[in-house]
């Protein structure tokens, strides 16, 4: 699990940044462990990307309502099928390996 230690992402065991709340970020890190994972569950996909199982489900609702992004479930597998016409499948890996939590400089 990762946490902020003076404005820093810190990162823990997993290895997967834990991006604040509403931060866009974390819906790409889930779309991504779908992606990545076979037979995603929606416990292996929790387990990846390090965020609670509620707020999966909530990501992945607003992934296919607001980015048009299309994830299939059979059973309890989830499928991505289609990014859409906004999300890029490389950005979403980015932000589930933590690459997006480096820190930036302003000009």
């Amino acid at each position: 699990m990762a946490y902020r230690d003076g404005g820093d992402w810190m990162l823990a065991d997993s290895e997967v940044p834990q991006y604040p709340r509403g931060d866009l970020r974390r819906m790409l890190a889930v779309l991504a462990a779908i992606d990545e994972i076979p037979d995603a569950t929606l416990v292996k996909v929790a387990a990846r990307s390090g965020i609670d199982k509620k707020t999966v489900t909530m990501l992945v609702r607003q992934a296919a309502e607001q980015a048009a992004v299309r994830i299939e479930k059979l059973g309890p597998v989830y499928r991505l099928t289609d990014w859409g016409p906004v999300l890029k499948k490389s950005g979403a890996k980015i932000a589930l390996t933590g690459a997006l939590a480096a820190p930036t400089t302003q000009p």
